[in-house]
């Protein structure tokens, strides 16, 4: 028994570095000032941890620039556009950098339909760089954007027939070289020679709306920039000109990875001279860098250390308000306090304690 006291009285020594000092329950008191000021301070820890665990669930999208490498010298280009114009009497077509010219109207499908812009709009004036509006970068991360994808399919419709339809539905999908150039919509007549074809200048509207324009391989529920775009006019010579830079990105995330290309565009409308050639241009630049975005998470131990700092702040900042408010009170109210009192003893010893209305 003497060894165990001796003991005891060896770490008596230590109290003095207790930093966590402690306070019989006896002389503490509960009041409704600090009922208030602790719900509102789980509420606030509360609203933090949410925060924090939408942070760690979300996780964060890192982005890395290379030099594209060599993959292929040729790029798929997925359309759907409709054209306020008779289908015999447009011309549809492909010039590349590299001088070469594709009959893009041999390749895509083309139908007679009716001229509907409802459920679209313009494209904004003031869209300097634009990604995709579900597969940028700026909007989902990777998870979120190959989620949304889907599976690759080739680029079909089923279209109702309507053979007197006055415009012209162009659809489909074609291989062009992976180089700068110009797909575009004319007028048979104009801007290539076309032996006894020439398309009356009354005739001429082109006004149209982008369903899809996508490179690559067509993901059916990936939106892109100009998808749902509509252009309307009523002069018979008008050129309309689209500059899209393309940029090959790739997705990686929880061991998936999507391989697509999103671009940026600028659009340019005006009016034409009889001389010149009207029509629907659409100018691609293909950019000599790659993006790769890649979703990280946070290793969860450090969720673990953050909710702890949290809980921690915010119930240490409590204990401070309560005694800072508490102080202002008992200093600029002194009206408040009621006197001593000595209802409580303590081994036959009163104990005198000042009672303050909360």
């Amino acid at each position: 028994m003497d060894g165990f006291m001796d003991e005891k009285k060896e770490f008596e020594g230590l109290k003095s570095f207790d930093a966590f000092p402690k306070t019989r329950v006896s002389y503490t008191t509960r009041s409704s000032k600090g009922g208030v000021i602790t719900l509102v301070f789980v509420a606030i820890c509360v609203w933090l941890v949410w925060g924090e665990l939408s942070l760690y669930l979300d996780g964060k999208s890192e982005e890395h620039f290379s030099v594209q490498g060599g993959e292929g010298h040729y790029m798929q280009i997925n359309l759907d556009v409709i054209v306020a114009m008779p289908c015999d009497s447009l011309h549809v077509n492909v010039q590349d950098a590299a001088g070469d010219r594709i009959l893009a109207g041999d390749l895509l499908h083309k139908a007679s339909t009716d001229f509907i812009s409802a459920d679209t709009h313009s494209l904004p004036h003031n869209l300097k760089k634009k990604g995709s509006k579900e597969g940028g970068p700026s909007y989902d991360g990777s998870d979120e954007v190959i989620r949304k994808a889907g599976k690759k399919k080739k680029f079909k419709l089923n279209l109702p027939k309507r053979p007197k339809g006055k415009s012209c539905r162009i659809w489909g999908s074609m291989d062009v070289n992976r180089v700068m150039g110009d797909f575009h919509i004319t007028a048979k007549g104009h801007g290539y020679w076309d032996p006894g074809q020439h398309v009356d200048h009354d005739t001429f509207n082109f006004s149209h709306v982008v369903n899809e324009l996508s490179f690559g391989e067509f993901y059916p529920k990936l939106v892109n920039p100009l998808d749902g775009v509509a252009a309307v006019t009523q002069d018979k010579f008008y050129r309309y000109q689209y500059f899209m830079s393309v940029v090959p990105t790739t997705y990686k995330a929880h061991g998936r990875t999507l391989q697509t290309n999103q671009y940026s565009v600028t659009e340019q409308g005006r009016s034409m001279s009889p001389q010149s050639v009207p029509g629907i241009f659409f100018k691609f630049d293909i950019e000599p860098i790659m993006l790769t975005i890649t979703d990280t998470h946070t290793p969860w131990i450090y969720l673990i250390v953050r909710l702890a700092n949290v809980i921690g702040g915010v119930m240490v900042a409590g204990g401070w308000l309560y005694k800072i408010s508490d102080g202002v009170l008992g200093s600029f109210l002194p009206s408040r306090r009621r006197g001593l009192r000595n209802d409580h003893y303590l081994n036959g010893t009163p104990i005198y304690y000042e009672e303050v209305d909360e």
